[in-house]
């Protein structure tokens, strides 16, 4: 009848218009420029939490703004320019807050920036002159992205201390690791079974960091051990889109991959006792 809806095109025009021309994305064998971006990244993250908290701000303002082009081209939501504005507006926010914050409590403001990047994205969202579908998808767009970015900023305080730097240096050594290794996945008889080379190559990463830098083995495995997984498991979940076949969709899917573990860093940094704040 002319007044029911289609439903396989109203899923269509959700999923956006990269699905018919992709097609199904296996995610084991995603395209060699997210692991550029993701070791570029885990490299520029090293370097700059050996130069300071100012810098390592610095760049996860512009990260945050690699992740708002490139992270809602994934998902494709409607309105993708409004998504990509407010990403881009809490982004900077958690950058500024982090970096302007003075003293050990370097997160204070963060959650009132995250706010405000979503309360942005919702203003955004309302001023649209549509019928506001997939307003839930855009908005769940806008969550990931900004957690990514939040728990990138979880770093900063860490670095505060020279044990705090040593210990940031060793969970990405294991994080590097883990995307070297991923790269087994492509082998047809290895595939997702690449998790348990990445959890080897992540603790042997961070092993041998620990061991180079003068710090518990013990502690260097098991961080290695955890960021690798973790980073690997999430560009798993988020690259099995269609919209990674984009090359903004590739880098902010390395960058955001390993943005989004470094709060574990913080976690067992604190247990490790090498963060206080």
């Amino acid at each position: 009848m002319s007044g029911v809806s289609d439903p396989s095109a109203a899923t269509s025009h959700r999923r956006g218009p990269h699905v018919g021309r992709f097609g199904d994305v296996d995610s084991t064998r995603l395209p060699g420029l997210v692991t550029v971006a993701a070791l570029t990244t885990t490299g520029a993250l090293a370097a700059t939490s050996l130069a300071g908290p100012g810098l390592l701000a610095g760049l996860l303002g512009i990260l945050a703004l690699i992740v708002a082009l490139g992270w809602p081209i994934l998902s494709s939501p409607p309105a993708l320019g409004q998504v990509q504005v407010g990403l881009a507006v809490g982004g900077l926010l958690i950058a500024a807050t982090v970096g302007l914050t003075t003293g050990s409590h370097r997160l204070v403001w963060l959650p009132v920036a995250v706010a405000i990047g979503m309360l942005v994205s919702f203003f955004l969202q309302l001023l649209r002159s549509d019928d506001r579908h997939g307003l839930t998808e855009a908005m769940s767009v806008v969550a990931t992205g900004l957690a990514c970015v939040g728990s990138g900023a979880a770093l900063v305080p860490l670095i505060l201390t020279e044990p705090g730097v040593r210990f940031a240096l060793i969970g990405l050594a294991g994080l590097a690791a883990g995307v070297v290794a991923e790269l087994t996945g492509r082998m047809p008889r290895v595939g997702a079974k690449a998790v348990f080379v990445v959890m080897l190559a992540g603790g042997l990463g961070g092993w041998l960091a620990a061991v180079l830098l003068g710090s518990a083995g013990s502690a260097g495995l098991g961080a290695g051990m955890l960021l690798a997984s973790f980073s690997y498991s999430a560009r798993r979940i988020f690259g099995a889109v269609p919209g990674s076949r984009e090359t903004p969709g590739q880098v902010a899917l390395g960058v955001a991959t390993v943005l989004l573990p470094t709060v574990l860093l913080l976690a067992l940094g604190a247990l490790a006792k090498v963060y206080s704040g």
